[in-house]
């Protein structure tokens, strides 16, 4: 809440609560009033890029993983060559060493790229759980420690800014689940104002 702190950043705690509440509001009301519409855009938002990407991924995925068996294979065959003596000592370290490698450097790149694809597969999730959200909440009277925690991932409190001859402050309200999707109401930051020691809120 800033309360207690002398800083740049400070902004009074009924203040705060008061644009939190209005932002949760304009969030359910957005939302309520059409639900498929809103689903439809954040995964525009989140997906426009991304589409593309997880079908190479997966591609990509599975390529790796049939390159890892045929390299099993290559492997098992020098050492049967190395075995026969078909193939000195020192071509079969040095092969078994690059294809090794190779299996290291695969097995990396499989398990980044399916944690990544696994983040992805989520997103559906993470909006149907916001959009219950709204509807568990038809009507905010108040900000309750509960509805926060439910709601809100972190507040950021940005300086002040005086240059009008009026303060001004932003506040960006980042929402649990859909935190990073550049929808309006949900992204951009709300802006306290205050004039001749009266303050509202914009």
């Amino acid at each position: 809440s800033g309360r207690g702190t002398c800083s740049a950043h400070y902004i009074r705690e009924d203040v705060l609560r008061e644009l939190v509440l209005e932002r949760i509001r304009a969030v359910n009301a957005y939302i309520r009033q059409d639900v498929e519409g809103f689903q439809e855009e954040w995964l525009q938002c989140r997906r426009s890029d991304q589409e593309r990407n997880i079908r190479e991924d997966r591609k990509r995925v599975e390529q790796a993983k049939k390159r890892l068996a045929d390299l099993d294979v290559l492997l098992s065959r020098l050492y049967e060559d190395f075995v026969l003596g078909d193939l000195s000592k020192e071509r079969y370290k040095k092969m078994t060493a690059d294809y090794e490698a190779e299996q290291e450097r695969l097995k990396l790149e499989i398990e980044v790229t399916e944690e990544w694809l696994e983040t992805q597969e989520t997103m559906s999730a993470d909006v149907d759980a916001f959009v219950a959200l709204t509807q568990k909440y038809v009507d905010v009277p108040e900000l309750t420690p509960t509805i926060v925690n439910e709601y809100i991932k972190k507040i950021e409190v940005f300086a002040p800014d005086k240059s009008s001859g009026k303060r001004v402050q932003k506040v960006k309200i980042y929402f649990n689940f859909v935190d990073d999707v550049e929808i309006p109401v949900i992204s951009e930051p709300v802006v306290a104002k205050s004039t001749l020691g009266r303050r509202k809120t914009a």
